[in-house]
């Protein structure tokens, strides 16, 4: 059953300001010059749109227009682990998950701007280098050679060149950084050089500019960081007085819905109970419209969807991608089991795919051979986890246990000719209950 929220006499949000909550769940940072009119409105609903996240979500919504940029702080108390910054590269649609190094380097970078506004790639590079050289042995900060001394392999100076020129695009699409030339010429040889220029108004956006050392945490506490910087997240104590018990569970499930994919309504949590009582579900249907998403609503599990693709670049199973065909199948062979709901790990979904390789040479061809089935495997269970089919609560590498949501897909399976390359997967969403 797919289920919309009813208009109501008032709408929860003006027809104007609508898009820009959208536009803000898309990419948290909206610059001016990537977008006139979206900043525009944003400016323009400034007031109504501060107060909207704030009491639905607890997210704070800040304007700088003489900067020219906002930013909605999307912060979580339980933040997704495996949700990471995508890089694109040279094609639009090129999107890859940046590796905890780029995430490193994007924030040294940030600190190295703040304290210079203007330099230029070598420049900014050996700094870096100097900073993980100082950090490094004592494991404050990896080891980071973009340059390979003596007995050190090529592969893996280039490996560190391309994570910190990737932590550039990161910070370019972020419009906090601008550059005189594309970063491209980068790669076409390790003497290429350009200029950068940051907007410190612009940087002060990003906890990552000060030193470190400025910052409410202790480095040396990681699992203290959250706390630290989510308090008004936190679990309200024992004895709290019940409106902010009851205000704390309404905001944790109204920014899962807007965040998640999907989510179990268990009426034994407060978020859960929220959610299944009447109130709460048209609150939380109320909150998804005035985004522009579609919640399909079942007793076990909330599935919240984009159709107009306005909020996220999800496209599951639009693009008919090889990894998207095999997260099919593997959803596919997970319904099948005993228990579809059991855990499974890697080698049981690197058979189940590997079946489908020897049934089918014609299809996925790259990943024909010893070994690779568990490589598409992994990028099935990748896009498996962004749609919420499954988690991965446990140690990573220890497995995966599927959601109520695989119930929505109904799945059949056809070959397609051999003189072609086609999707062996025919898929149709149902939402049925």
């Amino acid at each position: 059953m797919t289920t919309t929220a009813p208009a109501g006499d008032q709408p929860p949000l003006s027809p104007e300001a609508s898009p820009v909550v959208a536009a803000l769940l898309a990419r948290q940072i909206l610059a001016e010059e990537d977008d006139p009119e979206q900043f525009r409105l944003a400016c323009h609903h400034r007031h109504e749109l501060t107060h909207w996240f704030s009491e639905h979500s607890g997210w704070r919504f800040h304007v700088e227009r003489q900067a020219g940029i906002c930013r909605l702080y999307k912060r979580r108390f339980d933040p997704p682990a495996g949700r990471v910054p995508l890089v694109h590269r040279s094609r639009p649609s090129a999107r890859t998950p940046v590796p905890p190094l780029v995430q490193i380097l994007t924030a040294l970078i940030c600190e190295q701007m703040w304290r210079a506004a203007q330099t230029t790639f070598n420049h900014l590079q050996r700094a870096v280098i100097q900073a993980c050289g100082t950090e490094a042995p004592t494991a404050r900060l990896p080891r980071f050679q973009p340059g390979a001394p003596a007995g050190q392999r090529q592969a893996t100076a280039a490996a560190h060149r391309m994570a910190f020129i990737d932590a550039l695009r990161l910070l370019e699409s972020w419009h906090l950084l601008a550059f005189d030339q594309p970063l491209n010429v980068l790669e076409q040889g390790t003497d290429a050089d350009l200029a950068i220029t940051a907007r410190r108004e612009r940087l002060a956006l990003l906890i990552a500019c000060p030193p470190p050392s400025l910052l409410p945490i202790d480095l040396d506490d990681p699992n203290s960081h959250v706390t630290a910087l989510c308090p008004d997240q936190a679990p309200p104590p024992e004895g709290a007085p019940p409106v902010d018990t009851a205000r704390h569970h309404r905001r944790t499930a109204l920014r899962a819905v807007l965040d998640d994919p999907g989510l179990p309504p268990d009426p034994a949590t407060g978020p859960g109970a929220y959610l299944s009582s009447w109130s709460g579900r048209e609150q939380a249907l109320n909150v998804a419209a005035a985004a522009g998403l579609t919640c399909t609503v079942r007793q076990d599990w909330w599935m919240t969807t984009d159709p107009a693709g306005h909020t996220t670049d999800l496209a599951f199973p639009q693009r008919r991608t090889v990894e998207q065909q095999a997260a099919l199948l593997l959803l596919h062979a997970l319904t099948r089991r005993d228990d579809p709901l059991a855990w499974f790990g890697l080698h049981w979904a690197s058979d189940a795919l590997a079946a489908h390789l020897r049934q089918r040479p014609w299809w996925a061809r790259n990943y024909q051979g010893a070994g690779k089935a568990r490589t598409l495997a992994t990028a099935a269970v990748h896009h498996l986890l962004s749609i919420g089919a499954c988690t991965a609560d446990p140690p990573p590498g220890t497995g995966w246990q599927p959601t109520p949501a695989a119930h929505l897909w109904q799945l059949s399976i056809t070959n397609a000719p051999r003189s072609h390359s086609a999707t062996p997967a025919h898929e149709e969403d149902s939402r049925d209950d």
